[in-house]
């Protein structure tokens, strides 16, 4: 997931997931440095991003 901008801020909240060689990586960062709480759909979403690093890390093909 991009960057999503605080319209009233400025400031911005992260939530990315990636691979780093053999390692999963992910932020999940509020505008205000707080941990993000996410809604059903984004969990599940985060879940399949994850999967698919993973997958990844092990040399696999994403979304098998």
């Amino acid at each position: 997931m991009p960057l999503k901008e605080q319209p009233a801020s400025g400031a911005q909240e992260r939530l990315d997931v990636w691979v780093d060689g053999a390692a999963v990586c992910l932020i999940a960062v509020g505008s205000h440095g707080d941990p993000l709480d996410l809604g059903e759909q984004e969990v599940e979403a985060l879940i399949q991003r994850l999967q698919d690093c993973l997958r990844m890390a092990r040399g696999e093909t994403p979304g098998t």
